[in-house]
Formats: C-alpha cells, sequence, structure tokens
C-alpha cells in the first residue's frame, strides 16, 4: 500500500507547495502596499484570512470548527495551540478572529512570502539561540498585548513531525498571559499533522481532506488555573492533550 500511495503522496505535496508560491507571489505586491501605515494590523489580517482560505480550497480541505465563536470579545488573548504540521501555521491565519501577532521561530524569516510578516513588523520572531533574545521578544509580544492585540504561540517551542504527540510546553505564553492578566485559549489541532506534516519529507503524509480544530473554553484571569504559573501552564497542556487522545480513541 504505501508503494502505491507514496507517488500520490509527493504529487499532492507538489502541488501544495506551487499553489502556496504561486498565490502568495500574487498576493505579494498587495501585502507590500496594505500591511502599512495606521490599518497596517486590520489589513494583514484580513490577507492572512483570505489567502489561507484560497489555499485551502485550492488544494481541496476543508476546515471543520469546533467552537468557532469561543473566542473572548473585546480583550486582547493568548492563543495556545499544539503543533505538529506546517498546516498549523496556515489555519491559524484563518481561524482566529481578531488582530494577532503570532509569536514564530526565527526561521521564518528565511520562508518566502510569509516572512514579510515578520519584517514588516506584524508577527514576531523568536531567537531561541539567546536567552537575551529571546526576552527581548517576549518584551514585544507584551508590548503587543498592552496595545491590545491577541498573541498567538505553539507553546511546545517546536514541532513534533509525523505524530499527534504533545511535548513539554515552554513558559513563556503563560508568564505573558499572567503578567497581562488577559485570557489563555487552547486551540488542538486534530489531525493536520496527518494532511500535511514536513515539507522537507515529500513521501511523507499528505493529501486532501478535513481540518478538524478544537477551540477550547478560555481560561479566565479569575480562574484558580491563574494563580501561579505551573498550574496555568498544565491546565492549557492537559486540555490539549485531552482532545487529541478523545479524538485518537474515535
Amino acid at each position: 500500500m504505501k508503494l502505491v500511495l507514496s507517488p500520490l503522496r509527493l504529487l499532492y505535496k507538489i502541488y501544495f507547495i506551487v499553489i502556496f508560491l504561486i498565490s502568495g507571489i500574487l498576493l505579494y505586491p498587495f501585502m507590500l502596499f496594505l500591511i502599512r501605515g495606521k490599518n497596517k494590523f486590520r489589513n494583514a489580517l484580513r490577507i492572512k484570512q483570505v489567502w489561507s482560505k484560497a489555499i485551502c480550497v485550492l488544494v481541496f480541505i476543508k476546515v471543520q470548527v469546533e467552537n468557532a465563536d469561543g473566542f473572548p470579545k473585546g480583550v486582547p488573548y493568548v492563543v495556545c495551540a499544539n503543533h505538529a504540521s506546517y498546516l498549523d501555521i496556515l489555519l491559524m491565519f484563518l481561524i482566529l478572529p481578531d488582530d494577532f501577532a503570532f509569536l514564530g521561530k526565527a526561521e521564518v524569516l528565511k520562508w518566502p512570502i510569509i516572512n514579510v510578516f515578520f519584517l514588516k513588523g506584524i508577527d514576531i520572531p523568536v531567537y531561541r539561540g539567546s536567552v537575551k533574545r529571546v526576552k527581548e521578544c517576549l518584551d514585544i509580544a507584551d508590548m503587543a498585548l498592552k496595545d491590545g492585540r491577541s498573541i498567538a504561540i505553539f507553546p511546545e517551542g517546536g514541532m513534533e513531525i509525523n505524530n499527534d504527540k504533545l511535548r513539554r510546553f515552554k513558559n513563556g505564553a503563560f508568564r505573558l498571559a499572567m503578567d497581562n492578566q488577559v485570557p489563555i485559549v487552547p486551540i488542538t489541532f486534530l489531525n493536520n499533522w496527518v494532511l500535511f506534516s514536513d515539507h522537507m519529507d515529500l513521501f511523507g503524509s499528505g493529501s486532501p481532506g478535513i481540518a478538524k480544530i478544537k477551540i477550547h473554553k478560555a481560561i479566565s484571569p479569575d480562574s484558580e488555573s491563574f494563580k501561579d504559573l505551573v498550574s496555568l501552564r498544565e491546565k492549557t497542556h492537559k486540555t490539549i492533550k485531552s482532545a487529541l487522545e478523545q479524538y485518537g480513541n474515535r
């Protein structure tokens, strides 16, 4: 079966990458023109949503979101999601309804097209090799929250390729939420790793299908979990992990 499926996976992943590049190139002039000035954050969100939607349609991926309206209203928040697929980033653009800064590893600065959002100050690159630079990135995120922007982050600090195992969470996201007393919104990407895993592994997981996403109830600053960082981190981790395990047992 693997010998039969691998060529199809190869063709699909090449097709996916071509669609990503062509659609990005077509939108790139609009990105450069619109993500500047006082409306750049709002315009960037709209461009991300249009781009993400277009790619999903063209690569035959439908998006099924549970509790899509579960985001807090009128306040910034910190989104924490599991990360096992490059599709996670694309769909994060699509499902978040409010302006947000995405914290991504500094390697994204090498990615074509998508790096413009980091270079223009819409999103925030995280330089993990230096404690000082990580702190500087978190300080920028802290300022964004104070300015009313939400933050989206993968608290595992990296991607677990080709499986749904959840790694330990790093503290940054939870420190930001506690310091600013804003809600945490856990998100579980249930099966993205099956639909599109590592773009460098052309014979790895990749196929059209339904991307299933669960938006969990926000953890309010008034909850018991906000009493200390460890409790907040473990509550978020348990929430996402439980959804992954329940989906895996279906």
